[in-house]
């Protein structure tokens, strides 16, 4: 099984993805849900937000890159989660090009 994480293009400028890289080497929180490690195939930004847009974006693109690669599973990030305005319209893109959606990747650390 192939998945893919997908975080919070806000935080891109913060974020190094280590809390859900952790979480997924050592398949806890979110992905304690494997009973095999999956390859993780992707971790991606989402499309953006009005404070976030970005020029040239061609989310059509990213998601034919996905569905090429056979990820079957998309995780969505606790930082889309805390920060996303648009989070169920993330999540039904995502379902309509035929993704399964996880929610979370990793624990809140403080």
């Amino acid at each position: 099984m192939k998945i893919a994480i997908m975080s919070c293009r806000k935080l891109m400028g913060m974020c190094s993805g280590s809390g859900c890289y952790e979480a997924y080497n050592n398949l806890d929180d979110a992905f304690d849900i494997y009973k095999e490690k999956p390859e993780l195939a992707s971790f991606f930004y989402c499309i953006g937000c009005e404070d976030t847009l970005v020029e040239g974006e061609d989310w059509e693109h990213k998601m034919k890159q996905l569905q090429n690669k056979n990820v079957e599973n998309i995780h969505l990030a606790l930082c889309t989660k805390i920060e996303c305005d648009n989070y169920k319209k993330h999540e039904n893109i995502l379902r309509n090009y035929g993704f399964n959606i996880v929610h979370g990747s990793h624990k809140s650390k403080k």
